[in-house]
């Protein structure tokens, strides 16, 4: 092994942590100051005729990227959570892998993102956290994390004190690709179902990449999610007797149907495999 391989960073050049709320990644101190630039961010270069020119160092689009990936508000359970390390149980959950390791590979923020709905525990959150990651760390590209549920509440809440809530809304609504966890806890309707169908149309009209998340799936039968979670009735019962399409709406699923692959992930549930 190079003897200047880095242990802590694994040589990526940076590393996560949980943050006091979101996850958050710095820049190892392997690279800190940056031993090619010198701190300068920039290196003067000569090509084959002599002439001098400037180029960026590698450096500073590191910053960008970890910069970015503070932004994302990943939960910081999941900082260092990634696609590689989701270990598939079952054959639906190695086809969700499969097709987010392609997406990490070929995948552009105006290309169809993905639907993944099942049962509680399955590992949504984990495989949507660990594209994000990816995509942010090692691509560059400008992500977000949003569980659906808090920022309905968040978005409320503003909107009820006299607060603006137009940040949040443009910033969910318009970010380059955008992770959102847990649609259909809230069964939305009224006010809800508006800020709802105004983001997802937004992302529609523009061509945007959105990831969902759900544990609804898309039928309202017995047989579309199977019960994997006896510990908690109550979220099985709502999975097998109501569909997304009832918890979101009619429109808003069927834009999600032209924006995303819908597929369907099963399992046991890992929390509660993992405190036995």
């Amino acid at each position: 092994m190079d003897a200047t391989f880095c242990q802590e960073c694994e040589g990526l050049g940076y590393i996560t942590i949980n943050g006091r709320r979101w996850a958050e990644s710095k820049i190892c101190k392997c690279k800190h100051p940056c031993r090619d630039c010198r701190g300068e961010g920039r290196h003067i270069e000569r090509d084959d005729q002599g002439m001098t020119f400037v180029t960026t160092c590698d450096c500073i689009h590191l910053k960008k990227r970890v910069r970015r990936f503070n932004q994302a508000h990943i939960p910081g359970a999941y900082h260092g959570k990634t696609v590689e390390s989701f270990q598939p149980k079952t054959k639906l959950q190695n086809a969700v892998r499969q097709w987010l390791l392609a997406f990490q590979k070929r995948g552009k923020s105006s290309d169809r993102g993905i639907l993944v709905m099942g049962n509680p525990g399955v590992g949504k959150t984990h495989l949507i956290c660990g594209v994000l990651r990816y995509l942010v760390l090692e691509r560059g590209q400008n992500c977000r994390y949003i569980d659906s549920f808090q920022l309905l509440q968040e978005l409320k809440a503003s909107f009820e004190s006299g607060g603006k809530s137009s940040k949040l809304m443009e910033e969910v609504a318009s970010v380059e690709i955008l992770g959102m966890d847990e649609l259909g806890k809230t069964r939305t309707t009224g006010w809800h179902r508006e800020v709802l169908d105004q983001i997802i149309s937004r992302r529609y009209d523009a061509g945007l990449t959105t990831f969902v998340t759900s544990n609804y799936g898309p039928h309202s039968s017995k047989s579309a999610l199977h019960d994997r979670n006896q510990d908690d009735s109550r979220l099985v019962e709502m999975a097998r007797n109501e569909s997304l399409r009832e918890r979101v709406g009619g429109r808003i699923y069927s834009r999600l149907m032209e924006m995303c692959q819908p597929l369907v992930i099963d399992g046991q549930d890992m929390r509660i495999q993992d405190s036995l």
